[in-house]
Order: C-alpha cells, then structure tokens, then sequence
C-alpha cells in the first residue's frame, strides 16, 4: 500500500508584518533532513516540511531563515536551489565564509532533526522570458541563484556565465549540462579584462548577483559601453565591508 501524499499546512504572513514587505509570503516550518558538504566552501542543507507541499516560487527566489546567533536569532536569505513540491522538500546551498556569520556557525553543527522557521518566498529576481541570449554575472553567494535560473531557460536559449571566486575553477557542482550555456570561472582580478574582451549580443538579458562592490562596478562597465540599463537586473547579496543587517539583506548607505 503507497503512502499518502503530504498535504500543504503552510500559513500565509499577516499583511501588515512588516510592514506589508513580505505580503503574498507563508511562514514556513523546516525540518532539516541533510547537511552535506558539496565542495569544501558549500554545504547543501535540505529541508522538509508540509509547508513546502504545492509550494510556487520563481526560479532566483529564496527563503528568509531565522538562525540561532547566541541569546538571539538573526535573519539570512538563502536561494531556493531545488525543491520538489510533489514530497515537500527543498535544498539550499551555503557558503561557508570562514565561518563567520550566523548561518554558517548554525550549519557548521547543525542535525538532522533540528528545526529552521522561515518566510517565502522572497525576491523580485526573474528570468526574463523573452530574451534568446542571457548572461550572469556572479560570485559564490550568487551562484545558486544563477544555476537555479540557467536550468529553467528554454532549451533554444543560451547563456553566458561569468563565476566570479577565489576556490578555482570547477570548485563547487554546477547544473546539468546545457549546448547553450558557456561558464567562465573568473578571479576577481580578471572580471573586467574578461567584460571588454566579451561579445555581448543585442538584446542580451543581463544578471548581475553578489558582493555590493563587484555589482555596481560590473553595472557600471557594462551600461557605459552601451547595455541598454533596463536589460540588467542587479541584486547585491552581501558587502565586504560589513554584515548584513537584521533582516537578511546588506545596508545601502
């Protein structure tokens, strides 16, 4: 005899928390089912939950967690790098920084059958749909972001990408293969060489996901040499300067 499917119990936010930020968001609760290192730098966490039962989201958008950060909880934004709604269950890849910040002190111990509430999903990043040529450009934080969206492009599309890290190419797994997609994995040093020798085709769907530094200074390069700004979507995820604040993303005096 099969057993039942799971049955969404997802409750959505309240409008006015927040104030009405997160309307249209569920809380959510986890259960972690698997912390695995994926690359010496990456742990890939999967969740399990009712709650991500029937769950929709766009590919590029993420959960808010709160982490456990001493006598207090922090919130982090992690991407939604699979999730299967079907059984419930999601997977999110980490960077581990060193250890340093909340959500990577919390992973570094973290076990199965430890509990995670979030919020989701989150994000106003999308693929732009009509575009036949898309590039990204990201570092670490961002590539599960990028390498959720690549996999959900039409299979006539191509994509150029950019993997902006300090581990070396090939340092962490990627996406299934694709004809049309080309990835360059770059050091930081040799991003803008790497720009202005780079053909980008008209009407070329531009991503740019990371540090707060390395995205104003690509947006910067590429709209002065004539990508039209309204084709760039540019997300910072973190700054090298300081935390990010309370709730999840960096400042930005």
């Amino acid at each position: 005899m099969s057993k039942p499917r799971p049955i969404g119990t997802r409750r959505p936010v309240s409008d006015d928390l927040f104030g009405g930020h997160l309307k249209g968001s569920y809380l959510l609760d986890l259960e972690v089912t698997g912390v695995d290192e994926i690359a010496e730098h990456v742990r890939l966490v999967t969740v399990a939950s009712s709650d991500l039962v029937g769950f929709e989201y766009a590919p590029g958008q993420d959960l808010l967690f709160e982490f456990p950060d001493g006598d207090r909880t922090l919130r982090r934004r992690y991407t939604i790098r699979r999730l299967d709604p079907v059984e419930g269950i999601a997977g999110f890849e980490i960077e581990m920084h060193n250890g340093m910040g909340p959500a990577t002190r919390w992973v570094a111990t973290a076990k199965v059958g430890e509990r995670l509430e979030a919020i989701g999903p989150r994000g106003a990043v999308r693929l732009r749909s009509e575009a036949t040529t898309h590039l990204f450009v990201v570092d670490d934080s961002a590539m599960p972001a990028a390498f959720a969206m690549i996999e959900a492009l039409r299979v006539n599309v191509s994509a150029i990408v950019l993997l902006v890290t300090s581990h070396g190419a090939k340092s962490r797994p990627t996406l299934a293969g694709s004809p049309g997609t080309s990835l360059i994995w770059l050091d930081q040093r040799e991003i803008i060489d790497e720009l202005n020798d780079l053909y980008i085709p008209p009407d070329t769907a531009v991503y740019i996901f990371g540090e707060r530094r390395l995205v104003r200074t690509v947006e910067k390069l590429l709209v002065e040499d004539g990508i039209d700004r309204d084709a760039v979507m540019s997300k910072a995820y973190w700054r090298g300067d300081q935390a990010n604040a309370s709730h999840g993303e960096p400042s930005f005096d």
